[in-house]
């Protein structure tokens, strides 16, 4: 997290510690500090507003022009039109950040060494299926949505790829 290359911060959990060998926590750290060299915080943060604005504008321009024969319609869907198109703006952004978690891995391939972070990924994967064993839950890691499992039209809305596509990514390089 942070606004800059200079004023950014990365947190590591205890589970991350916890589950990983100490080479796969390197290559995720490094993975992390691609995404800080890469200002994909600040950018991701940019194209949200920007999708926001959208939504905000499109928003009031049916409002204006609905208001002016039925106010209480006019209301209900300003509202709706809300909802949706800020659902809607969540696919640009999550492409795009699907994307960056790729320039992420080769960043992190490239400091620190592509067998590290594969390593890694899948280290993740079994940690994610294991929680998910363990505990009943459909994502365990459903915050960050690391694990970049979603399937069908909710793939969409993954900010990350699944881990099997990111480590044949990484072979390839």
């Amino acid at each position: 997290t942070g606004p800059s290359k200079n004023n950014s911060m990365v947190a590591v959990s205890t589970g991350l510690l916890q589950n990983l060998k100490e080479d796969e926590v390197k290559a995720v750290l490094a993975h992390e500090m691609g995404h800080v060299y890469n200002g994909d915080m600040f950018t991701t943060t940019v194209l949200a507003g920007l999708m926001n604005t959208f939504v905000y504008f499109i928003s009031r321009w049916v409002y204006r022009h609905l208001a002016e024969r039925n106010g209480a319609l006019a209301f209900g869907v300003y509202f709706f039109l809300q909802i949706v198109l800020s659902f809607l703006a969540m696919i640009p952004i999550s492409w795009f950040s699907r994307r960056r978690e790729y320039a992420a891995d080769a960043f992190s391939a490239k400091v620190y060494g592509r067998e590290a972070m594969i390593s890694a990924l899948r280290a993740i994967d079994r940690w994610v299926n294991r929680a998910q064993f363990e505990y009943s839950t459909q994502d365990a890691l459903a915050t960050m949505k690391i694990s970049g499992n979603s399937s069908g039209f909710m793939h969409l809305f993954a900010t990350h790829p699944p881990i099997e596509a990111r480590v044949a990514a990484l072979e390839r390089l």
